[in-house]
């Protein structure tokens, strides 16, 4: 790869690394039955300590539609914008359901247990982990001006190195 390239991809992981670090909450699109999409709200998490750098991980009920919908297909976008709407980053990848009860723990935030009923955690809630792929880039002063014109793609190549994409 130029070494030109390789500085462009690693200012633009930069970029996502900062925005999603900024971002509390980020949306996840799903396919939905009819050949529509979904999208909700979550708080997304790194994955687990010995993952990926860019594997993503939320917590949802085991009977919200999001399991069946990733289930069928797995395909599904996190999305994440700024607050001051500069910073637009999708991080889209392959989803699996997760029924662990220890991992499901060490993402439940203990202030948490006052908004539910006792057991309420245990007895309801699974991880989503995502497995990214793929990065959707729009961020002022690191895409193409002007700004709102277009958006900058980065994927997976073989071997896990990030690559740029027309």
């Amino acid at each position: 790869m130029q070494t030109t390239q390789a500085a462009q991809i690693e200012r633009l992981l930069a970029v996502a690394r900062e925005t999603i670090a900024t971002v509390r909450h980020c949306w996840v699109a799903t396919a939905a039955p009819d050949g529509g999409a979904n999208a909700r709200a979550v708080r997304a998490f790194p994955g687990a300590p010995d993952a990926d750098e860019w594997t993503r991980r939320f917590l949802c009920r085991r009977d919200s539609r999001k399991v069946p919908e990733i289930q069928r297909a797995p395909r599904v976008t996190l999305a994440y914008q700024d607050g001051a709407g500069e910073r637009y980053v999708a991080l889209v990848g392959r989803a699996r359901v997760i029924d662990d009860r220890t991992e499901m723990r060490s993402l439940w935030q203990g202030d948490w247990d006052a908004f539910f009923p006792p057991g309420f955690a245990d007895a309801n809630m699974i991880v989503v982990q995502v497995a990214v792929d793929r990065i959707e880039i729009h961020a002022r002063g690191a895409t193409a001006e002007p700004f709102g014109h277009g958006r900058t793609r980065i994927e997976r190549a073989t071997g896990g190195d990030w690559r740029l994409v027309p």
